[in-house]
């Protein structure tokens, strides 16, 4: 029985000895062509980084409309914080059920939406979430399919939400009952 064991001890040091000279002598899976792949790679995308003009500035963070927007949220709530265009897939995330390229397909869905404005509370608790939509803003038919998956999947999530239109704003104490109930005024 002692026999055994020993023969098939020795079987495995002689498999890996040889897996591990195979590597060494840089084949595909060597973690030397791994390396210099990476290393290569990270080079090239901080050299076209370093090109001058590449990148500018915004000029603003929020266009004017957002902007507006942003001031009506901060009187009305200015006891809470407000983000500004965060990304869908930092306000949701996929329920633990779905696995593999399920729940892949889910966040997916998500990853790449953004909502205009995110109003938490102290404790940084999601309270609502606020659109504001342009006047003239021209909607292409991807960017509604789009649109109305965020607003399906924020209902999914049974969290607020509001979408605002700059030129027909709601006075600051409707959007706070909207959002916090009737008794808005009492609570804050």
């Amino acid at each position: 029985m002692i026999t055994i064991l020993v023969v098939v001890v020795v079987i495995g040091f002689v498999r890996r000895s040889r897996a591990t000279r195979g590597s060494a002598q840089g084949g595909i899976d060597s973690p030397h062509t791994v390396a210099q792949w990476t290393e290569g790679e990270t080079t090239r995308l901080l050299s076209s980084a370093e090109l001058p003009g590449l990148y500018l500035l915004r000029p603003r963070f929020l266009t004017k409309a957002e902007s507006v927007v942003y001031l009506l949220l901060k009187a009305a709530f200015p006891r809470n914080e407000i983000f500004a265009r965060v990304r869908l897939s930092d306000v949701l995330q996929v329920k633990i059920g779905p696995q593999g390229m399920e729940r892949l397909r889910a966040f997916r869905k998500i990853a790449n939406q953004h909502v205009g404005f995110v109003i938490c509370d102290r404790d940084m608790t999601i309270l609502a979430i606020v659109d504001s939509k342009e006047p003239d803003q021209v909607v292409n038919p991807r960017d509604q399919k789009l649109e109305v998956i965020k607003q399906r999947c924020l209902q999914a999530a049974q969290v607020k939400y509001i979408c605002v239109y700059p030129p027909q704003l709601p006075r600051y104490r409707e959007l706070r009952e909207q959002i916090l109930g009737p008794a808005a005024d009492i609570v804050q």
